[in-house]
């Protein structure tokens, strides 16, 4: 008995612990990755002159870029709230949120990852760009530690009130809560 960690039954909601740390980590790589898919796109469509023109000056380029920078740019400052919180009050204060960043996060990057390679045309589909392996590196991020519909559930599962945002017993927050 004395080898149990937080008590019989516990192991998971310990575990979660560590696995808030790691999805949040992981959101803000996927973010990165997003950023970069859109940057290099940008940059691309700037220089590839089909026709004498830039790729850059026609809005099928231009809107869904813009779309994905917008959706950058809002998860980007959740992320950081989420991991400003996370150092304030603990692992567990924020678990919906660690949720809705994760999911988020690699389901964008791979929607970056994907209009990238559509940019870039068949160089973008080649392994002459890094996109395809974003995409696939990314992608597992959507099955492993807790799939999309595991994190949409534990989100709902916070806001219905199924479940609440408190370190287990044995397992002290940040905040000692």
């Amino acid at each position: 008995d004395g080898a149990i960690f937080g008590g019989e039954g516990t192991g998971l909601q310990i575990v979660q612990h560590f696995f808030n740390e790691n999805r949040i980590r992981q959101a803000a790589s996927s973010l990165g990755a997003a950023q970069y898919c859109v940057a290099e796109s940008v940059k691309y469509a700037g220089e590839r002159k089909p026709f004498g023109k830039p790729l850059s000056v026609n809005q099928g380029i231009q809107f869904p870029l813009v779309e994905l920078q917008t959706q950058i740019e809002m998860l980007r400052a959740l992320i950081h709230k989420t991991a400003w919180a996370m150092d304030k009050y603990g692992a567990f204060s924020v678990s919906d949120k660690v949720s809705m960043c994760n999911y988020q996060a690699n389901r964008l990057c791979c929607d970056a990852a994907d209009r990238a390679m559509q940019v870039h045309g068949g160089l973008g589909y080649s392994r002459h760009k890094p996109f395809e392996h974003i995409y696939r590196h990314h992608r597992r991020y959507r099955i492993t530690e807790g799939a999309e519909e595991i994190q949409m559930r534990r989100i709902a599962g916070y806001m219905f009130g199924f479940m609440s945002q408190q370190a287990p017993k044995g397992v002290k927050s940040v905040s000692g809560r």
